[in-house]
């Protein structure tokens, strides 16, 4: 018997005979990483995101998606396939959630008004406001939910004629963040139960669209950018108004949330369609911050879509679309809907 076969009837082959596609560490590692895919999968999944890191994390799926294939790919040419078939079910796992949002639904019929609602989130007023103005103007919304109005860009926007074409409105400009308008072009109402308990402000208004009646909130929640925050974005959600038999609602603005996010799932599941997911855009980001990351600014967070047009279950998504940036972190959003 050769030196060699003793060893081999003993146990493993020798270090240097094992390829090196089999080495113990690359097996390992192979493993940790399918460890880290289906963890990450069964948060989304199961909404089990709680605490910063995990909320934060979340966010960021279609990315994440791409990166498990790239290391289904390397499990694939190193021939681990144990591995590979965990990591791939994983992956289909999660396109299953994604995938939908490419592709447009059928909408339900509806023979109602037919109306145009638009978000812009004014980057604490440092937007061009001139630019705003012209997408009112070209697109003619009949709702504009404005998120981070301070008092200067409330006077900028009047100055360049925003209430020609808008001339009603509800609005609370202040510093910072803080400020939030909601402009139409039909009479509306404030509905004084609705967005005073959140840190930013944020409006609801019952508006009569010529005879029918719509109830539209301009939406602005915690960002949950610190650990101190979660709490407050999570009650943001807690608190947005529900269908509740009345006229339909319409919610737009920065909800500080993408459709992997458990809490604005919960909403939709409570009774709304995100005109995004509807129209297959929902996978279109609308948020990159501008300055910031890591590494001195080096590394940035990538894209994501946490600017929404919610309609109540009932009303037809006719049209969506996200429109350029103009000096501010978020692309501004358009929805056409129409009532039942």
């Amino acid at each position: 018997m050769t030196d060699t076969e003793v060893t081999e009837a003993d146990g493993e082959p020798e270090a240097a005979e094992r390829p090196w596609w089999r080495s113990r560490w690359l097996r390992v590692l192979s493993w940790t990483g399918t460890a880290g895919v289906v963890a990450y999968t069964l948060i989304r999944v199961l909404g089990l995101e709680t605490g910063w890191v995990l909320v934060t994390t979340v966010a960021f799926v279609p990315y994440f998606v791409l990166a498990a294939v790239v290391a289904a790919g390397v499990q694939a040419a190193v021939r681990h396939w144990a591995a590979l078939a965990v990591t791939g079910a994983a992956v289909i796992a999660l396109a299953v959630v994604l995938v939908p949002r490419m592709s447009a639904d059928e909408q339900p019929a509806a023979g109602g008004a037919e109306f145009t609602v638009m978000s812009v989130n004014l980057y604490v007023g440092q937007t061009d406001l001139g630019k705003v103005v012209d997408l009112v103007a070209e697109h003619r919304p009949d709702l504009l939910s404005v998120q981070e109005l301070t008092p200067g860009a409330a006077e900028g926007l009047a100055e360049l004629g925003l209430e020609e074409l808008l001339p009603y409105s509800i609005l609370e400009p202040d510093g910072l963040a803080v400020g939030t308008g909601l402009y139409a072009a039909h009479p509306l109402e404030r509905i004084e139960t609705v967005g005073r308990d959140g840190i930013f402000y944020q409006i609801g208004a019952e508006v009569d669209l010529g005879g029918e009646a719509v109830r539209f909130m301009a939406v602005h929640t915690a960002a949950p950018a610190t650990p101190e925050r979660i709490p407050l974005w999570e009650d943001d959600f807690e608190q947005m108004p529900r269908p509740d038999g009345g006229a339909p609602w319409v919610l737009a603005g920065d909800f500080n949330a993408t459709l992997d996010h458990d809490n604005l799932r919960g909403l939709l599941a409570d009774g709304y369609t995100d005109a995004a997911d509807a129209t297959g855009e929902g996978l279109t980001p609308t948020w990159r911050p501008i300055e910031g990351g890591y590494l001195n600014g080096i590394v940035r967070p990538p894209a994501v879509t946490l600017d929404h047009v919610l309609a109540e279950d009932g009303l037809a998504v006719l049209d969506y679309a996200v429109l350029g940036k103009d000096g501010s972190d978020h692309a501004p959003v358009l929805a056409t809907l129409r009532l039942p």
